[in-house]
């Protein structure tokens, strides 16, 4: 078994950069469906099972206390504040909307679901919340936040990839009936021009 930190952390460090070479080498159409995240997440964890890996170290504790701190500092870094304010309006009123739901939705699954559940996995239920209310990064941070274990976390991953399978079609077939979509909902033609602009920028600086 690898247990000494360094050893652990190069352990993660090579998973992680393997995956993400991979993507970016290969162009496997399979990481679409399966993102890199999802097999860093999921490696580590069979690593663990088989024994090579173990439970708990000080390396974890180093990426939870550390890096996810640095981390999501280097994501707010990159944020262009100007192109986030020229693009707001009512989207914003939509995204609160939306986030509200979701996280109404996290609490009235894990009633309705209680009785079958351990009693802290509303925490589970509270990371998925945050991923869809933000991202992989807000996942991770409301995860840290209250606590979750890494190996729930890595079962809250797994479950927003799954969604992902089943919505990512749903999402792509959608593009042959956003015009009418647009038309019926009244959307000013001027904000998705604004909006296109910003993603293209902003994919332009990365």
């Amino acid at each position: 078994m690898i247990d000494h930190p360094a050893a652990v952390f190069a352990v993660l460090a090579s998973i992680a950069s393997l995956f993400f070479w991979l993507e970016g080498r290969t162009g496997w159409r399979g990481f679409r469906l399966f993102p890199p995240l999802l097999w860093i997440y999921a490696v580590p964890v069979l690593l663990n099972n088989v024994g090579v890996l173990p439970p708990k170290s000080s390396a974890y504790d180093m990426l939870s206390d550390v890096g996810l701190p640095a981390m999501l500092v280097l994501m707010l870094v990159s944020v262009n504040v100007g192109s986030v304010l020229r693009v707001m309006g009512r989207g914003v009123l939509v995204m609160l909307i939306a986030s509200v739901g979701v996280v109404v939705g996290a609490v009235l699954s894990f009633a309705l679901f209680r009785p079958w559940l351990p009693p802290d996995a509303w925490k589970l239920f509270g990371g998925l919340a945050g991923a869809w209310t933000g991202g992989t990064g807000n996942m991770a941070a409301v995860a840290g936040g209250l606590g979750l274990a890494p190996e729930d976390l890595g079962l809250a991953v797994l479950a927003d990839n799954v969604v992902y399978v089943v919505w990512l079609p749903i999402l792509l077939g959608s593009k042959s009936f956003a015009d009418r979509f647009n038309r019926w909902a009244k959307v000013d033609p001027r904000r998705i021009e604004e909006l296109e602009e910003a993603a293209l920028a902003h994919r332009e600086e990365v």
